[in-house]
């Protein structure tokens, strides 16, 4: 008797940013590198889909600046909610907008545009799929 051929679970992330084009783009470059995504243009649409899969989310990557929601404020009410997740902020902002100050740990913040291998490397990290991070992150 031979045991299941089992394969690995697909780290589920969830990425929250309301420019569909880089939700799209995200979704695609993730799920090239071995992720399952899910994602969403709101804080509302978040936790809706968040309810959905019950808060089975292992990575979040949150735009800081959402129509209805700021990012950081976001996730703090998904730790609430579900507990603690890694996440990644992304903004378009320059820095010295960006209050993450109280926000859940552990995160990363970079700067849009990412390159995608930094991206990915971020995601990675977060994620356990790596042990450090590059040092130009």
């Amino acid at each position: 008797m031979t045991a299941p051929d089992l394969q690995p679970t697909r780290p589920l992330l969830l990425i929250v940013d309301d420019d569909a084009a880089i939700c799209s783009a995200y979704e695609q470059i993730f799920g090239a590198h071995g992720y399952d995504v899910l994602t969403a243009g709101s804080r509302s649409t978040a936790l809706a889909v968040l309810a959905k899969v019950s808060g089975a989310i292992n990575v979040m990557v949150l735009d800081i600046g959402l129509p209805d929601a700021d990012g950081a404020d976001l996730a703090k009410e998904i730790h609430q909610n579900i507990g603690p997740r890694p996440t990644l902020y992304v903004s378009g902002w320059a820095d010295e907008f960006w209050n993450l100050s109280d926000a859940p740990t552990p995160w990363l913040v970079m700067q849009k545009p990412i390159p995608i291998a930094k991206l990915v490397a971020a995601v990675d990290y977060l994620a356990g799929r790596r042990a450090t991070l590059p040092d130009d992150i």
